[in-house]
């Protein structure tokens, strides 16, 4: 009997069989290679074998191959993940006998759970290891209906396998080595007892660093498993790893810039330059944590990857690993603006445009999917997996999707988490991950860097709190002087309680028709009215007026930020009404700013878009308390951050106090925030719970939102134009209509950016009356010839019933 992995066919004719056998060897020979990168122990090696033939093992049965031919399932015995992960662990611990001190002993525990879930998410330790006492029956009837299911089912299965374990075990004779079937047809039951005397001892009897290891060893097993294991039943080819001299920004910058200067701004940005780039040339690679503050407008993205770049080519030499470099930045809105520059500077290589995908990948939600090979662009299911695996040099990509890595069960997620072990980080505007987190991205990013041998650099102008003091290396020595040499702002504050129409008169006072305005409010509602009434007052004078918030479909967000980019630099004095999605990376400089209360790295933040580049007189950067029944401040970012800035906020300050003033803000903020959120999130990584509905009181992975989501919301698609409808009805016709799944998807995959540059989220209860256009679609409808009741093109959504507020 021939033994299939996976076979394909087109009407009904199979045009393609891999035999069994062949993908078994070769996902184990990707994961020995994988980990061999990484771990230098021969037994991890090994195991990391067992792990790549044992995670079909199921697929012997002959339920699974009548299944494959033919499509027909017989009381779900073709399911092979349990049994597959039974074998797989029976194999570890014949591995490991005799070597059963430190954490080998737990390998079999680690390869079962591994296997068992290759084909979904992670669950947990404890809802998915039966105790040994629920064992003896042989009915199970203590069991759980879940893993009973799967006991009783793979008692059926080895009757099977024990009919044709001649066959099979010629077979692995072939990959591995002689293997006694009909030992593990009797044993099984022993091996799953075996199994839970691991999962208690580990539980019970060892430290956390000690956890913290196999922790971080089953996310790369895993992590190699399911991408190795998609990769070769796709057909998908490994990519040939580029080499990026550590030079490359150096000459880059000596093409587009004074980089003699000593003097002024370009100074005092070549000087930053030198300093980091001359540090991280000498520091121990034994330092894994590094922090780079300085403040904004200094630069810091081409210090921070030249740094990253020269860090990569020192690892590569001394330790015979390269790296990959990971730009992380908190919101896609900003992600094309660095983007475009890392991009410029790797166009300088010959070979960039023909293979720039294994240079440089962008990966988020709205990214479009395509992999780029020599002259090809890959089709777009193999384009996904590339992508999704981060299969590239450089990858720039937003906080969610590293940090629900590294937080990680989905699948999805977790396919690309070998490809960040022994990479080098580099997270961007890092103050905008949420306060009550901080504990444990510090957890977890300690792990990485200790266990997967990661280097992390956090770049910021307002240093966040996340590394404890003297835990990171700071690679700009005496940042302090560059903050206070600083006279680009000076910050103005009047706190006492605003209305919209009271903020209207103030901003009147202050309002000059020769300079240019950014005014950032903290929820669209205020945004848009406050937007209202001063095009209204201002009728009188020529000037451009510009309206930016998540209220605006992307696609005319981004076209926006471009317009307003090209009318400063041609000296065009406009005023500008945005929510925070300019306040973190967005390159603009205008003369004066105001801003609605917010937290003091917020306020600080937004400060950056005023008077950047030090070309005029000090800035005026004002900070007003707008409210409404309640502050805006506090219904955003909660009474705490808002109590704290007031009590900051107490005199007109100079840019030279803001390192001073950032330190205090954190400080106090930390003392006082409620941290539990991070503590669960811990507690979860150390029980090995990543997901579990059994038993919902646990803490687990699965509970955590890097950005919250608003169940009161939905997506709704605008059409505002016939380029649009025209994406709309490609929409309609490849995924809505389309029955088959593997067609819809890929339907989806090549149109998502255009698809989602259309879309808005709103309050659900000002979208009743929009076009559901099926009964199941989660998207709504604004048809084009309906656009006028509910779509402004200069503001967006109308909003005219809502008392909601949301930020962005």
């Amino acid at each position: 009997m021939e033994y299939y992995s996976h076979i394909q066919t087109e009407d009904g004719e199979i045009i393609f069989k891999r035999f069994l056998k062949d993908h078994l060897k070769d996902v184990a020979d990707v994961l020995v290679e994988g980990v061999e990168s990484l771990y230098k122990d021969k037994v991890i090696q090994d195991i990391g074998y067992i792990i790549g033939i044992g995670h079909d093992f199921g697929k012997y049965t002959t339920y699974f191959q009548n299944y494959l031919l033919t499509g027909e399932t017989s009381s779900n015995l073709h399911r092979h993940g349990f049994i597959s992960a039974v074998f797989t662990a029976y194999l570890v611990e014949k591995a490991v006998e005799g070597l059963r001190g430190g954490y080998y002993k737990y390998l079999p525990l680690i390869s079962y759970f591994c296997v068992l879930h290759h084909h979904g998410d992670l669950y947990s330790f404890n809802a998915d290891v039966i105790k040994k006492s629920d064992l003896d029956d042989p009915d199970f009837k203590c069991v759980g209906e879940r893993m009973r299911d799967k006991l009783l089912i793979m008692k059926e299965q080895l009757k099977d396998i024990v009919k044709n374990k001649e066959a099979i075990e010629v077979e692995y004779a072939e990959i591995f080595k002689n293997v006694q079937l009909q030992e593990f047809c009797y044993s099984w039951i022993d091996v799953l007892k075996e199994i839970d005397k691991e999962r208690y001892f580990l539980f019970k009897k060892e430290d956390d660093a000690t956890k913290s290891f196999l922790y971080e060893l089953l996310l790369f097993y895993y992590s190699s498993l399911i991408d190795g294991d998609k990769r070769n039943a796709a057909r998908v080819s490994v990519i040939e790893r580029k080499y990026i001299p550590a030079d490359l920004v150096d000459s880059y910058r000596k093409k587009k810039f004074d980089t003699i200067a000593t003097d002024g701004m370009n100074g005092m940005r070549n000087e930053i330059y030198d300093k980091v780039t001359d540090k991280i040339m000498h520091v121990s690679l034994d330092n894994h944590l590094f922090t780079l503050t300085a403040p904004t407008g200094m630069g810091k993205t081409l210090t921070s990857l030249s740094a990253a770049l020269k860090l990569r080519e020192r690892v590569k030499k001394e330790k015979g690993i390269m790296p990959r470099v990971i730009y992380s930045l908190p919101f896609t809105s900003i992600i094309d603006q660095n983007f475009n520059v890392i991009e410029d500077v790797l166009s300088q290589l010959e070979d960039f445009e023909s293979n720039r995908s294994q240079y440089l990948i962008k990966h988020h939600h709205l990214a479009e999917t395509v992999y780029k090979l020599g002259d090809e662009e890959k089709p777009v299911d193999e384009s996904l997996l590339l992508v999704e695996s981060w299969e590239s040099e450089i990858i720039v990509t937003t906080f969610v999707q590293l940090i629900h890595t590294l937080f990680g069960y989905k699948n999805r997620f977790l396919k690309k988490f070998h490809n960040i072990a022994g990479s080098i980080i580099l997270l961007d505007e890092v103050q905008n991950i949420p306060i009550e987190y901080w504990p444990a991205v510090n957890e977890v990013l300690n792990r990485i860097s200790t266990h997967l041998g990661c280097y992390i650099i956090l770049l910021t102008a307002t240093k966040p709190l996340i590394f404890r003091e003297g835990e990171a290396i700071e690679l700009l020595d005496d940042n302090r002087k560059y903050f206070e040499a600083l006279d680009r702002v000076k910050l103005i504050h009047d706190l006492r309680p605003l209305t919209l129409e009271g903020f209207a008169d103030e901003f009147l006072k202050i309002y000059d028709g020769q300079k240019s305005y950014l005014i950032v409010l903290n929820t669209i509602r205020s945004s848009l009215e406050f937007y209202g009434l001063i095009k209204e007052r201002l009728n009188g004078e020529n000037r451009d007026f510009y309206y930016l918030s998540t209220n605006i479909i992307p696609k005319e967000r981004k076209r926006r930020v471009d317009e307003i980019r090209n009318a400063l630099r041609t000296g065009k004095k406009i005023v500008v009404v945005s929510t925070q999605v300019v306040e973190a990376g967005v390159d603009i400089d205008l003369d004066v700013v105001l801003r609605d209360l917010g937290p003091i790295d917020s306020i600080i933040q937004v400060a950056g878009r005023c008077n950047r580049s030090n070309l005029r007189g000090r800035g005026e950067v004002y900070v007003f308390n707008l409210q409404d029944k309640r502050s805006y401040s506090s219904m955003i970012y909660g009474v705490l951050s808002t109590t704290i800035s007031k009590e900051i906020l107490k005199e007109e300050t100079d840019e030279s106090r803001f390192y001073d003033m950032i330190n205090e803000y954190f400080y106090k903020v930390r003392d006082k925030k409620d941290l539990s959120q991070s503590d669960n999130l811990i507690d979860a990584m150390r029980n090995f719970c990543f997901d579990d509905n059994e038993n919902v009181e646990c803490n687990k992975l699965s509970n955590f939102q890097l950005i919250k989501e608003n169940m009161n919301y939905v997506d709704v698609f605008v059409e505002t134009d016939e380029d649009s409808v025209k994406i709309w009805e490609e929409y309609e016709e490849g995924i809505l209509h389309e029955r088959d799944f593997v067609k819809r998807q890929q339907n989806y995959l090549k149109m998502r950016k255009n698809f989602r540059d259309h879309i808005i989220s709103v309050p659900l209860k000002l979208a009743r009356d929009l076009i559901r256009p099926t009964k199941t679609s989660s998207i709504l409808l604004i048809p084009l010839e309906n656009k006028e009741f509910y779509y402004d093109d200069e503001t967006g959504f109308k909003r005219d019933i809502d008392d909601e507020v949301l930020i962005f």
